[in-house]
């Protein structure tokens, strides 16, 4: 279900900029920004959602490789 998380109204429809921001400061990454996200547009705030998002889906096939690899 990848598909899900690249539609276009999969993030930006559905959240506000409050939301963006809140969801960008849970995820602990990027922390570097997080004085800036006042500022940002709201296609900043989706390019970094995006990112985040992307992010975690490599860190969990990494994992996932790992744990099953570890267990051939």
């Amino acid at each position: 279900s990848k598909w899900i998380l690249f539609r276009k109204d999969a993030v930006e429809g559905a959240m506000t900029k409050k939301d963006k921001i809140a969801f960008i400061k849970s995820s602990k990454r990027k922390p570097h920004v997080y004085s800036d996200l006042n500022r940002f547009s709201d296609q900043q705030l989706n390019d970094l959602i995006r990112e985040i998002v992307q992010g975690l889906i490599r860190e969990s096939e990494i994992i996932a490789n790992a744990y099953i690899n570890g267990y051939r």
